[in-house]
């Protein structure tokens, strides 16, 4: 039997490994894919979004560790929920501008962005699951 409980106290330090690791890794694709085309989002909304992402998912990780039951399996469902939603975000910005004023992903932009989802997706389970976890 695994044990499933989340260890509320180490959220906050496992959220900032997630934060930075996210966005080390965003800032470095971001870089590579600007020598491949434009992107057409910057250096700034990459940084932020890579931080909000990693506070959304903890403040989800702590309310489920907080009022559920086996709160890492809820918690690694809704993961698998978000970055499957993840997914259509970058293509759907390719026809719709994501907020008011910016343009239309090209292809670079677009790829790079689904990679960046994937690598912060991956910071993030990583960080809460194995830092914030009860161990046996």
């Amino acid at each position: 039997m695994t044990n499933d409980s989340v260890l509320l106290a180490n959220i906050p330090r496992a959220t900032a490994v997630a934060a930075a690791g996210s966005t080390l890794c965003n800032v470095g694709v971001h870089l590579a894919a600007q020598r491949l085309g434009t992107m057409m989002i910057g250096l700034t909304d990459t940084i932020v979004f890579s931080v909000i992402g990693a506070v959304a998912a903890a403040v989800v990780y702590a309310l489920l560790g907080r009022f559920t039951q086996h709160a890492v399996r809820w918690f690694a469902v809704a993961a698998t929920i978000a970055i499957g939603a993840y997914g259509v975000g970058p293509i759907a910005a390719a026809y719709t501008p994501y907020r008011e004023g910016a343009p239309l992903f090209n292809m670079t932009t677009v790829m790079a962005t689904e990679i960046m989802h994937i690598v912060s997706g991956t910071w993030i389970l990583w960080a809460l699951l194995r830092l914030a976890r009860r161990s046996a």
